[in-house]
């Protein structure tokens, strides 16, 4: 005997409510449908189902094992799916929704990537700071970068913290001092982005942390206004104020000293950088292919210089470090 294909018989006899209408479904004979329950009732010792020439039901012995049957089928068709997903190549439309400056500085080279391993994958990208419904407006998945997320019933998944820094070009710090505490601020020409949740009120953590040395906010004013932090940066490298910005935005800046961190002992709140998709999704190859591949290329151990290399550079370097390592070992 079958065992699983006498607990689907079994299954289907009892939610259609008869022999005929599961042999119907299942695609069998109504004979076979009879066979493969009478061997399972003699299987288990036990009568599943009274039959009469009328109505079928029940027994309480079938009932509690239909109710078994039932989670056990639904777990084996749900490994059966997931093994499949795994075995399919990702393709038709990935329709994803980004924001904007991220998109602008970090996304290109990985969307390089994703083409080149997936061919039959066409992606759609919206770059846009609104907060996206992604079921109402037919997204696949999103990529968000916030503090945290709003309750919802959507799956996130975390890649990696982005720090948050306060900065200045050394010619403005020279002309106007550099701010040695969160409060100094308030005599300083501080650029502001409209997008934030206070936007004139920004927020430290004291030395040793919030809890060491609390939560300090401060209200801020200043001449630039912008609801994309990548205008910002111009302004900034001429020395025309200060601007608290994600590190993806400022990492070349930094490196080359364009401008500086100020107030360093007074971090604020990290973002995150988040993959998120409706549970719909969960085993779609698409969904798979783009967690995967923003996982590894935003990976916490990854520099932002690294992230917007070209693929092909990426693919060197890693392919030098595999040989570093085999020599060296």
């Amino acid at each position: 005997m079958d065992q699983v294909a006498a607990m689907r018989s079994f299954r289907k006899v009892l939610e259609l409510g008869s022999f005929s209408a599961a042999a119907r479904q299942l695609g069998l004979s109504k004979a076979a449908v009879s066979k493969q329950v009478s061997e399972l009732e003699a299987y288990l010792g036990a009568t599943l189902i009274h039959r009469t020439t009328r109505r079928l039901h029940p027994t309480d012995a079938g009932q509690a094992y239909f109710e078994s049957a039932v989670g056990l089928l639904d777990e084996l068709e749900a490994a059966d799916a997931a093994v499949r997903h795994l075995q399919s190549e990702p393709a038709g439309t990935l329709r994803i929704s980004v924001p904007s400056a991220f998109a602008q500085l970090c996304l290109s080279a990985m969307l390089a990537e994703l083409g080149r391993r997936h061919p039959k994958l066409t992606v759609s990208v919206e770059a846009t700071d609104r907060l996206v419904d992604l079921v109402e407006e037919g997204f696949d998945a999103a990529i968000r970068i916030r503090a945290t997320l709003p309750d919802s019933t959507l799956i996130a998944k975390r890649i990696r913290q982005i720090p948050i820094h306060v900065v200045a070009a050394p010619s403005y710090l020279k002309a106007h001092g550099t701010p040695q505490k969160p409060e100094d601020l308030a005599r300083h020409n501080c650029f502001i982005y409209t997008l934030s949740s206070r936007p004139f009120e920004w927020s430290f953590k004291g030395p040793g942390g919030a809890k060491a040395g609390g939560l300090r906010q401060v209200k801020v004013r200043g001449t630039i206004h912008a609801n994309h932090g990548h205008l910002m940066l111009e302004p900034l490298r001429q020395g025309l104020g200060i601007a608290t910005l994600p590190e993806f935005i400022l990492a070349e800046d930094l490196k080359k000293g364009t401008v500086v961190p100020i107030l360093t002992k007074f971090p604020a709140d990290p973002l995150t950088l988040f993959v998120v998709y409706p549970p719909s999704r969960h085993s779609s190859p698409k969904i798979r292919a783009l967690v995967d591949i923003v996982g590894e290329w935003f990976a916490p151990n990854q520099t932002w210089e690294t992230a917007m290399e070209k693929p092909a550079a990426r693919r060197r370097a890693a392919t030098r470090e595999r040989e570093r390592n085999v020599h060296g070992a």
